[in-house]
């Protein structure tokens, strides 16, 4: 069995950067040549259940109890960078991913 790619549920203690380019179509080719130049990862693709293409450009495992601030703070500026690619719509293009315990803490 096949395993779909599911954007919004993370494992515990995962930083994820993921492109969906069924929504960003003529433009991925280009906004993934920037994710390279911004030193994410070669994409990995895959597909969701609702038959979406996505690129995987960043995916990080780390101690659920880890200090998102070390995690994610240092590419901020990468991400401001790959948001402002994928505008308009960006929220439906390019999912940023973590799942620290700090974030749960804090939302409560």
């Amino acid at each position: 069995m096949k395993h779909l790619f599911e954007p919004l549920r993370s494992q515990p203690g995962e930083f994820r950067v993921a492109l969906c380019l069924s929504q960003l179509g003529e433009s991925a080719f280009e906004v993934l040549k920037l994710a390279e130049s911004l030193g994410f990862d070669s994409p990995k693709s895959i597909g969701d259940s609702a038959g979406e293409v996505w690129a995987i450009v960043l995916q990080q495992f780390h101690g659920y109890e880890a200090d998102p601030r070390v995690v994610v703070d240092p590419w901020d500026e990468r991400l401001s960078e790959m948001w402002q690619a994928c505008e308009p719509d960006a929220e439906l293009k390019l999912l940023i991913s973590h799942n620290f315990e700090a974030y749960h803490l804090n939302a409560v």
